[in-house]
């Protein structure tokens, strides 16, 4: 029932396909709600802006990365990217989190500083559990307010900087760099905040942004990109724009986040069944099916979702009916993915690959350390 008004929400409201009084009394609705969404917002940060409220500055630089939409734009593979890049140049920082999925409460150390993994995806979220899983020696915390996980980061460690995991609207935090993603395919959503679309806040509010990156780009051909440049020119002029692709990797055995990934042609020309509970599982597919493998079946659940026993039997099921040789999920949906005796389970690895990254870490560096 709640899949179905859901979608029947997104086709209606945000994508406006239907038709009828129905439908066209939603919109308004949701219309009204999402202006009084942006007038709360603009309220808000209007006492910041007159010194009625400050944000509180951490002793570390402080970057965050973050996006305009609700769903996913690639905010884990970007963070785990510039970890594994400060990392190698020596920085020591930690990841901070809000842990969304998770049911704990206050700040939660999920991995140390010498990778031990300290929680569970039920009590800190998936996101947060797969950064730990694959960054090994840098710290991960969660944390509904980041002041007080980035307060606990430095009493526990000795660090050169923070990276807020989906940070952008954490107001209460002074960034010394934001990096914003915006998927190629949908930027700004349908323009509308929510409830009506997908924006957390107006698109104007990317000129909050020190650098955008505008991920999955092989989707766009030249004059796509040279249209999406000029509207993040007029809307955040000072911003420096990269490009970026989510690329497959390989393939991990679920349970073997570290361990040697399998080449992606392993699955040419075998069957496979899809299972997702991630913002865009349509993103995912297509990934999938581009390493040539035949997708018998996907089984997509909303995003966070947490699978079962029942979830567990109805793969089985699934795979013998349909002849499956495998299963393969996102590496966010294997860190909370029960033992399936029997069952080849791969999460297929997914990394994100920006254009000219040396100019992009310069600008990361310079901003956050001086030089």
């Amino acid at each position: 029932m709640a899949s179905g008004l859901t979608d029947y929400w997104q086709r209606a409201v945000m994508a406006g396909d239907a038709r009828g009084m129905t439908p066209a009394a939603l919109r308004a609705l949701a219309a009204s709600c999402a202006r009084l969404y942006e007038a709360g917002l603009e309220a808000y940060l209007g006492l910041e802006r007159v010194g009625l409220r400050r944000r509180e500055r951490l002793p570390v630089p402080v970057v965050s990365v973050g996006n305009l939409t609700v769903g996913g734009t690639g905010k884990t593979p970007m963070t785990r990217l510039l970890c594994r890049r400060l990392t190698d140049g020596g920085r020591r920082v930690a990841v901070l989190s809000r842990g969304h999925g998770g049911r704990g409460r206050g700040v939660r150390l999920v991995s140390d500083a010498h990778g031990n993994i300290a929680r569970s995806a039920a009590d800190a979220g998936d996101e947060p559990l797969l950064l730990a899983q694959t960054l090994p020696g840098v710290p991960v915390l969660v944390g509904k307010d980041r002041r007080q996980a980035g307060r606990e980061a430095l009493r526990r460690f000795a660090l050169d900087a923070l990276v807020l995991d989906d940070g952008f609207q954490f107001w209460q935090l002074a960034r010394d760099l934001d990096i914003v993603l915006l998927d190629a395919r949908r930027p700004f959503d349908n323009g509308h905040a929510l409830p009506r679309g997908l924006l957390r806040e107006p698109a104007r509010h990317l000129s909050r942004a020190g650098v955008a990156v505008v991920t999955r780009a092989d989707a766009l051909d030249d004059t796509g990109r040279e249209a999406l440049r000029a509207r993040v020119a007029a809307l955040a002029p000072v911003a420096d724009l990269y490009w970026a692709r989510h690329a497959a990797t390989g393939l991990v055995p679920v349970g073997e986040f570290n361990a040697p990934t399998l080449p992606l042609d392993a699955l040419r020309g075998r069957r496979v069944l899809a299972w997702s509970a991630i913002a865009r599982p349509d993103s995912f597919a297509g990934t999938l099916a581009a390493t040539g493998a035949e997708i018998v079946a996907h089984i997509a659940q909303p995003d966070h979702y947490a699978p079962a026993v029942p979830d567990v039997e109805r793969v089985r099921r699934r795979m013998q009916e349909e002849h499956a040789d495998a299963l393969v999920m996102t590496e966010k949906d294997a860190v909370k993915w029960p033992d399936v005796p029997g069952v080849p389970v791969y999460a297929l690895r997914v990394e994100m690959q920006v254009e000219d990254e040396v100019r992009f870490l310069a600008v990361v560096l310079r901003r956050l350390f001086g030089g």
